[in-house]
């Protein structure tokens, strides 16, 4: 992969050469016409024009690329924070109704230990009476 980029990167450096080299050396000029406004130009200039075009689309579509790379990694890790908050927001939850049925147990044993200390020892006030 590297070796083929730097072939094509080679290969791009000897277009360009070719193309300054060879246009710098003719005279003609060549008139555009666009939106009413005429420009003489050199087949030079047109080539920098172009080259400069490539190179600023290049930045561009690169920009964009990062931009949106950010943009998706951000929501993924703001779709991954809210995920482990809920996560441990339900376990919070369960946490919560276990001791909640765990202390409602430790009442109920309590009461009903409250009730058989409470009917003992009217059992044994009554046997007391007798």
């Amino acid at each position: 992969m590297i070796a083929l980029g730097l072939a094509l990167t080679l290969i791009a450096a000897g277009a360009t050469l070719f193309a300054v080299i060879a246009t710098a050396t003719t005279s003609t000029t060549i008139a555009l016409t666009a939106l009413g406004v005429t420009i003489s130009a050199s087949p030079l200039d047109l080539f920098l024009a172009g080259a400069l075009s490539v190179i600023l689309l290049g930045l561009g579509l690169t920009l964009i690329s990062r931009g949106t790379r950010r943009t998706a990694r951000t929501h993924k890790e703001l779709r991954s924070l809210r995920k482990d908050k809920a996560i441990a927001a339900s376990k919070a939850a369960e946490e919560s109704e276990d001791e909640s049925k765990d202390d409602g147990a430790d009442e109920s044993t309590a009461n009903s230990s409250r009730k058989d200390g409470a009917d003992s020892s009217k059992s044994s006030s009554t046997a007391d009476a007798e």
